[in-house]
């Protein structure tokens, strides 16, 4: 290892706050690689978690690894733990924590930068196994699954002392990998890909079969409730500086039907501030850092105003990350206006109530107008708006709504600046909207200039570039199967530059493939996957879009979708 590269190790080890690795060894040697940046991972509430509740288990050394922002200018890097300074091979296992499709890239790199073969199956026992989890992959798996002796499908607390046991079995009974992954394929969300095999017909699959026992059951941890997340470790070099994220709830009750985090994360469960204050003092004890609650909407049945004292003396911060203007109240005004924040961020998605509603969100442009006007003379200085293009069912009016949306917002909040955020709908697998088509390439690359064109004619208005290649591969690894492993053979030539990528935007195969509508009974790559939500239930969602029909949140008595049953 170089002196420049243990030093920036050295430097966020430092930065570090709350837990430390106090273990030099263990049975089993885990590496727990976030394949991303730093300042990413350590805000990744579910990595950081899990990382500690590993280091809980007895006879498991878990170490983390990133990858430095400029990866791509430095050749000369390697992937080493932060906490020891080991190299991947000197562990028994690597374990993936996968957020973005887009890091499926990131796993390939990593793997051909450190000359360990990219597939289960050209790899013997003398290699480390490699396991994967998380969202991205946990939600469709199949465009890199065989690159994975295991995949961990669900949410992970339970998982962890499940896994630590058999592995510590493995090492301490000699087994092969084969032996092993014969012992776990029959644990709940234990998926091994050599053991389910893909029959196609064209550009459909025909069939999905196996030795593992279909459909495969994803895993939900019961207990949330009562131990709920929060950051272990703290950062000054994190995206949230110096502050412990709180999981309050996990899911989220509205039903919107293009977001895979709200189908995937059911039955939504919610904890309290006293449990969260409980975690938050066993880790930190005397030095309490801020905490950030982060909740996908603000739900009034959570009484965040009950934190109001814990805000005005400066010991939380609340951070909503989506505003769901139905349910502004003059208590949570108040609580906004208390934070002091000076960037609010809210979700219209769409220019138009129509639009709107077939997404299932209910407020009116007029509703973001009211709201607008409420907090004009808070200290305030941005108003992030987020929208998406190319969604279903959206004409030229939709686009049109967008920009005079935002200019009826400028004539009302004049002094602060308007931040927009246009990104491009994915088809995500498990909801009502993973049969539809994702808009071309030229059409996504025509609304962006347009809608550019006009908000620069704006005062203090501002929109956040996307780029086209990335959205094109986000939408083809998020439907993606076992088929594009020659398309990753040709990356790997030249994974340092987005020639091989660009040029591949054009190959009509992985449009027709992937990015095509889909029909009602077509068998999809993740379709052995249940996650509890009946696939009934989400065709009759992607019908009540169509006829622009709302559905109510979730309830504690709705048997609708089949996951609380």
């Amino acid at each position: 290892m170089n002196w420049k590269l243990k030093k920036e190790i050295l430097d966020i080890l430092n930065s570090e706050k709350g837990f430390k690795l106090s273990k030099k060894g263990g049975d089993v040697k885990l590496l727990f690689i976030y394949p991303n940046t730093y300042n990413v991972s350590i805000n990744n509430l579910g990595y950081i978690g899990l990382y500690h509740i590993f280091n809980e288990q007895q006879g498991i050394l878990c170490e983390r690894a990133y990858i430095p922002v400029d990866w791509k200018r430095r050749k000369d890097y390697r992937v080493y733990s932060i906490e020891g300074f080991r190299e991947l091979r000197d562990f028994d296992v690597l374990l993936f924590s996968v957020s973005f499709e887009l890091d499926f890239f990131n796993i390939i790199y990593i793997l051909n930068l450190e000359k360990i073969p990219l597939y289960s199956y050209e790899r013997d026992d003398g290699y480390p196994l490699i396991i994967g989890g998380g969202i991205a992959l946990s939600s469709n798996p199949e465009a890199i699954s065989e690159i994975f002796d295991l995949i961990l499908i669900g949410e992970g607390e339970d998982m962890v002392s499940e896994l630590s046991e058999a592995l510590i079995l493995k090492k301490k009974n000699g087994w092969t990998k084969e032996k092993f992954l014969n012992t776990v394929k029959d644990y709940e969300g234990f998926y091994i890909p050599k053991f389910i095999k893909f029959t196609y017909n064209g550009k459909k699959i025909e069939k999905i079969w196996g030795e593992q026992k279909l459909p495969l059951r994803r895993r939900i941890y019961s207990n949330f409730p009562n131990n709920p997340m929060v950051s272990p470790i703290t950062s000054n070099k994190g995206v949230f500086s110096d502050m412990a994220l709180c999981e309050l709830v996990r899911g989220c009750k509205y039903q919107c039907r293009f977001c895979l985090a709200g189908y995937f994360y059911r039955p939504y469960r919610v904890s309290s501030i006293e449990r969260i204050y409980e975690k938050v003092n066993w880790f930190y004890r005397e030095d309490i850092p801020k905490l950030g609650f982060i909740v996908p909407a603000i739900d009034p049945s959570l009484s965040l105003i009950s934190v109001k004292d814990y805000v005005e003396r400066g010991e939380i911060l609340i951070s909503f990350s989506s505003l769901r203007l139905e349910d502004i109240t003059e208590d949570i005004l108040d609580l906004i206006k208390i934070t002091n924040q000076k960037t609010i961020t809210i979700a219209p998605e769409a220019g138009t109530d129509r639009l709107r509603k077939v997404l299932n969100k209910k407020f009116t442009n007029d509703d973001i107008l009211n709201f607008s006007g409420k907090i004009k003379d808070y200290s305030i200085k941005t108003l992030k708006l987020y929208f998406m293009i190319g969604l279903p069912t959206e004409t030229w009016e939709d686009i049109e709504g967008i920009l005079d949306l935002i200019m009826n917002i400028r004539r009302i909040v004049k002094k602060m600046e308007i931040s927009v955020s246009v990104s491009t709908f994915i088809p995500k697998p498990h909801t009502p909207f993973q049969w539809e088509k994702m808009a071309d390439v030229e059409y996504i690359e025509r609304v962006r200039s347009y809608l550019l064109k006009n908000l620069r004619k704006m005062d203090n208005a501002k929109m956040e570039d996307e780029n086209i290649i990335w959205v094109f591969w986000q939408g083809v690894l998020s439907r993606g199967d076992r088929r594009l492993k020659e398309f990753f053979r040709e990356y790997i030539k030249d994974p340092y530059s987005l020639r091989i990528l660009k040029k591949l935007v054009k190959d009509n195969l992985l449009k027709e493939y992937y990015l095509e509508e889909k029909e009602k009974d077509e068998i999809f790559p993740w379709s052995f996957i249940d996650t509890g939500v009946k696939r009934e239930f989400l065709w009759r969602e992607r019908e009540k879009a169509y006829q622009g029909v709302i559905t109510l949140p979730c309830n504690d008595y709705c048997k609708a979708c089949g996951v609380c049953i």
